[in-house]
């Protein structure tokens, strides 16, 4: 499994990766800090090489968590996603795009919002119109709106962007039990084998106090 994402995602990655490699899968982080979008701010950049890096996912699967910078119209959305399952398809992988967690904007961000909004409609139209894309709506991790704790504890960063340990992990177990749905050969590993392996302490994770 090949992951693409923005600097959220990467906080995610970490307890993915372990949880995949106790599964007995094999992980590949390709989440950019500071980009890592297909479309909105600096996409032209990462598709320069997109197709390159997702040769590496070659007859496996492509995570997509769309990104604080898929900034664009619906329409523009739409073509960067179908896009992005194009170039998959290419190397015989299913692509998978998974909505990113709500976010409490700051200045950098609080013109955007009404873009970001419609970034998980236009994914899911993409996936009803290939049968080799799923969307997941990951509301079910995080809600429908920016909320930092969970069950009283901390679950995303103080800057109303990012994700924290205990985030990243119950992600992480959400993401394992949709992949074993759709490819039923797959047992993800048990939490325990995953959860406490020393991923949590990464310096990526900030505000998390």
């Amino acid at each position: 499994m090949l992951l693409l994402g923005d600097s959220v995602a990467a906080g995610q990655a970490l307890p993915l990766g372990q949880a995949l490699a106790e599964s007995g899968g094999y992980f590949i982080d390709e989440t950019s800090t500071g980009g890592g979008n297909v479309l909105g701010p600096n996409a032209e950049a990462q598709w320069e090489d997109l197709p390159e890096r997702l040769e590496a996912a070659a007859d496996g699967v492509v995570v997509y968590q769309l990104t604080s910078y898929d900034w664009g119209t619906p329409d523009e959305q739409h073509d960067a996603y179908e896009a992005l399952a194009e170039v998959t398809s290419e190397v015989n992988a299913d692509l998978i795009l998974v909505s990113m967690p709500p976010i409490e904007p700051d200045e950098f961000y609080a013109d955007h919002m009404d873009e970001l909004a419609t970034a998980a409609e236009a994914a899911q139209n993409v996936a009803g119109e290939d049968e080799a894309v799923e969307f997941l709506d990951a509301t079910a991790v995080w809600g429908a709106t920016y909320s930092r704790e969970h069950d009283g504890d901390i679950d995303r960063s103080d800057d109303g962007i990012h994700t924290c340990p205990q985030g990243a992990a119950r992600f992480t177990s959400w993401l394992l039990d949709e992949l074993s749905e759709l490819y039923p050969g797959f047992q993800p590993a048990d939490p325990d084998q995953w959860a406490n392996t020393g991923w949590s302490s990464d310096e990526t994770f900030t505000g998390c106090d």
